[in-house]
């Protein structure tokens, strides 16, 4: 008995196998009619699945405060930059951006000031970066850039550059305005053959970042 529904299994297992589940022009045609729909109309609902389906993609990868890549997009450009530079040895940096007395503003101006805090950051990290480079937000002040094709010499300048003009927020009040300088903490790392893992990487750069908090912040 148990032979039997083996072989019958086996020979099913075959038939599906072999099956040529490829269709002809003439046979979505035919579909189409038996749907009561054209060519057409099948392949223009075909798109604006493709389209919905990027869309959403697009939806999971975006900060919908900033605009930029959030941690989940960026983790996976990380991911993709590791493997370039494991394969390919392009010299790569990592780069972690932390806003310092983010808190205050929260706490003193309310959410809404922290909001366009945020996003008048995301705004001056996109004008003061290359093009190449993949800036993300990770989550409440943090901020990330894939620095490519840059060493640590490079990405020091870099550095330099994004810390030499700090943007400022502009609050109006009820009598008069406030302007608060925007500082941020930021470290780097380059990517070497020290690191296990994107994980670790991403933990070195954030280490940086800590060390020139607790310096700029004291």
């Amino acid at each position: 008995m148990h032979a039997m529904q083996k072989t019958t299994y086996q020979h099913d297992q075959q038939h599906v196998e072999n099956k040529d589940f490829s269709y002809t022009g003439q046979q979505v045609k035919l579909f189409c009619i038996g749907q009561n729909k054209t060519t057409a109309d099948l392949l223009e609902e075909i798109a604006r699945l493709k389209r919905s389906i990027s869309d959403l993609e697009i939806e999971n990868r975006t900060d919908l405060l900033t605009g930029l890549l959030n941690r989940r997009g960026f983790i996976a450009e990380l991911n993709m930059a590791w493997d370039k530079q494991v394969r390919y040895a392009v010299p790569t940096t990592l780069m972690i951006l932390d806003m310092n007395r983010f808190k205050q503003i929260n706490d003193s101006y309310g959410h809404e000031a922290g909001d366009k805090a945020l996003k008048l950051i995301a705004v001056y990290l996109q004008n003061n970066l290359r093009s190449i480079d993949i800036l993300g937000r990770l989550g409440g002040d943090e901020f990330a850039v894939i620095l490519p094709h840059t060493n640590s010499q490079e990405a020091q300048q870099i550095a330099d550059k994004l810390l030499d003009a700090i943007p400022v927020l502009q609050i109006s009040g009820q009598h008069d305005d406030t302007a608060i300088a925007l500082e941020f903490a930021l470290g780097f790392s380059e990517l070497n053959s020290e690191f296990s893992s994107p994980k670790a990487w991403l933990q070195a750069a954030d280490l940086q970042m800590y060390h020139s908090k607790v310096t700029t912040t004291a």
